[in-house]
Order: C-alpha cells, then sequence, then structure tokens
C-alpha cells in the first residue's frame, strides 16, 4: 500500500501547469464555432443576430435567444452558419478541426484583411503532421475535400513518421530548409544533457526564424506560388505544425493585406491546441529529473512552444533587409501588384 502511495504521489508531483496564456485564444472573435468530435458549439452577438442559416439545408436553423451558445450535436459533416444581421451576412466555421492524433489542424479561413475583407474558408487549411491519421477518419478529412498536402519536413523527420492519407489525395514533398542530417538528435542530446541553456534556446529558435525566409527563398516562393494559385483546397504542415508552419501562414495571410497583429494572434493559437501535448511532455520531462538532473524543463518549453519573438524574428529580417513586407512579396516572392488583387479577390470576400 505505500509503494501505490509512492507512486501515486511521485506521479501526480511530476505534473507540470503551463501559464494562463496557453489556456486562452490569443485570437479573439466576436463570433466563432467550436468543435468536439462531431458536436459544435457557435458563439456569436445575440443582439445583432436576427437569423441563422445552416448552409446546405433550405430551412432556417431554429434557436432561442436565450440559448447560450448555440449547439449542434452529433453533426455529421463540417458546418458553415450564416449569420443575418441588419447590416451583412458573415459565414462562420470552425477553425480548429478535430482529429484524435492531429492536435494542431485549423483552417486560416474568416479573418479579416486590412481592407474589410475576410478569408474564405475551406481553401487553406494548416496543421501538424499527418502520421496519426486514422483510417475511420478519413472521411472528415475527405469532407474538407482538401486535393494537395504540402509536407515541410524533412526527409530524415519523415522516417517512422510517414503521413497517413486518403487514395484521392496528392502528396507533395515540400522541405523548406534544409535537411541536416542528424543534426536534431544531436540537439536532443545536448537538451537531454543539459548543454542548452535557457538563453541558448532562444538564442537557437530566433535563428530557425531569421534564415528560414532569407535561407531557403526559391523554395519559399515556389511552395506559395502553388498554395495561392491551387483551384482546390490545400493544406501543408510540418511536424508540429507552428514554426515552418506558422512562417508559411503569415506570409499567406501578409500577401492577403492581414495586419501583423492579426498574424501574430492566428500564430499564437498553437499554444492554445498544444497545450495538453506540453504539459504532457514537460510532465515527463519532471519526471526524467530524477535521472537527468541536468535536464531543464524551460527549454524544452521554448523548443515546443511559439513566441512573439520567434515570428518577430521572421518580420525583422523581412523589413530590414528587403524594405518591408509589400518589397519583400513584390521583389522577393515575385507577386506583383495585381497578381496580388487577383489572389485578394480569389482568396476572400
Amino acid at each position: 500500500m505505500f509503494l501505490l502511495f509512492y507512486f501515486v504521489l511521485l506521479f501526480s508531483s511530476c505534473s507540470v501547469k503551463l501559464p494562463k496564456s496557453y489556456a486562452e485564444k490569443s485570437l479573439k472573435e466576436e463570433n466563432y464555432l467550436e468543435n468536439y468530435r462531431n458536436n459544435y458549439t457557435l458563439h456569436f452577438d445575440k443582439n445583432k443576430v436576427l437569423e441563422i442559416n445552416l448552409q446546405n439545408i433550405s430551412e432556417i436553423f431554429k434557436w432561442n435567444k436565450t440559448d447560450d451558445p448555440v449547439l449542434l450535436k452529433n453533426y455529421k459533416t463540417r458546418p458553415y452558419f450564416n449569420l443575418i444581421s441588419k447590416k451583412d451576412t458573415i459565414t462562420i466555421s470552425n477553425r480548429h478541426i478535430d482529429f484524435k492524433n492531429v492536435i494542431n489542424f485549423r483552417d486560416i479561413g474568416g479573418i479579416k484583411t486590412m481592407e474589410g475583407k475576410t478569408v474564405r474558408w475551406g481553401k487553406i487549411f494548416r496543421s501538424d503532421n499527418l502520421a496519426g491519421l486514422k483510417k475511420n477518419e478519413f472521411h472528415k478529412f475527405n469532407d474538407l475535400r482538401i486535393q494537395t498536402v504540402y509536407d515541410l519536413r524533412t526527409a530524415n523527420e519523415i522516417k517512422g513518421k510517414e503521413d497517413q492519407l486518403p487514395e484521392n489525395v496528392k502528396y507533395v514533398h515540400f522541405s523548406t530548409v534544409k535537411d541536416n542530417g542528424d543534426l536534431l538528435t544531436k540537439l536532443k542530446s545536448r537538451v537531454l544533457n543539459g548543454e542548452i541553456s535557457e538563453e541558448k534556446s532562444i538564442e537557437l529558435t530566433l535563428e530557425l526564424y531569421k534564415g528560414c525566409v532569407s535561407e531557403n527563398l526559391p523554395t519559399v516562393r515556389n511552395l506559395l506560388q502553388q498554395i495561392l494559385t491551387s483551384d482546390e483546397p490545400v493544406l501543408y504542415h510540418c511536424s508540429a505544425g507552428k514554426d515552418r508552419t506558422g512562417m508559411t501562414t503569415a506570409l499567406i495571410l501578409s500577401i492577403l493585406k492581414v495586419d501583423r497583429q492579426t498574424i501574430l494572434d492566428e500564430y499564437l493559437l498553437s499554444n492554445y491546441y498544444r497545450k495538453d501535448k506540453i504539459e504532457k511532455m514537460l510532465g515527463k520531462v519532471k519526471l526524467a529529473k530524477l535521472v537527468k538532473r541536468h535536464i531543464n524543463t524551460k527549454v524544452i518549453e521554448n523548443f515546443m512552444k511559439v513566441d512573439e519573438r520567434y515570428l518577430n524574428a521572421t518580420f525583422e529580417v523581412i523589413d530590414k533587409k528587403y524594405g518591408g513586407m509589400d518589397s519583400f512579396i513584390k521583389n522577393e516572392l515575385q507577386i506583383d501588384d495585381k497578381t496580388r488583387n487577383e489572389l485578394i479577390r480569389k482568396l476572400t470576400y
């Protein structure tokens, strides 16, 4: 009995609670739809909305103004709601797509641009790797109508963690960083041995963000052109769906003229959706410290999280080296004003 009590005490003492900021959505939206399995929860301003239409269904969606929030239970396909007010009709769907083992799967639609437009839902998706996608979830994946998946990982990262995809989906390997072989393995070893300080972990991550655009510009340019010119929904991902995927998303939203703070807020959502995974990992690290005493949990957290400083490092390179985002888009990504406006018309409304 004492031994059982000891192990319960040991494992409970190794739980880790992240700061409150992880539990709060960085992207604040007045109207939004949450998804868990086949259940959906719609949040909106009931004082402004007169009617709700559920797309692809002819009847008006019945709801009571006393209901808070509005629930849609056991709905098999991804819903799109039209919120109808006196001034406007707003389309809402769920930003986060709930899969069992793919935790950072998101639609970048529904975001407002500086020109007052809205990024279209269901066109561009971002995620973590799809190695954990289950066959019994393929129908849900296919419901999104994604035709092409761009895998931004290196060949070494992919080994043993290959994407699991329906047969009808085109897979494109599109590594946006150089494949440095066992560099990641060596880095993990240094972390476990306590050879990397908190400051060094931030420095290494900042170097990744600074170099990802300038050192791999032709690859980034080609990737963005393929994503943006596609006539069918596409998805891109790296390993955790936060760094390379986050930078790619930042560039796409910049091209569509979304303001920088909103881009940062969308980027930081990875902390919200990865919170449980980060806490579990840090709990294991805390337990491992009983053997590997030099492991620094803060170093692990710095590598697992996203941080404004990281993405701002990319923006800083673009601003200082290339003369700002608009110049970077025109001169380095080779998207002239006419093409950019055509992309905006295509991908926003």
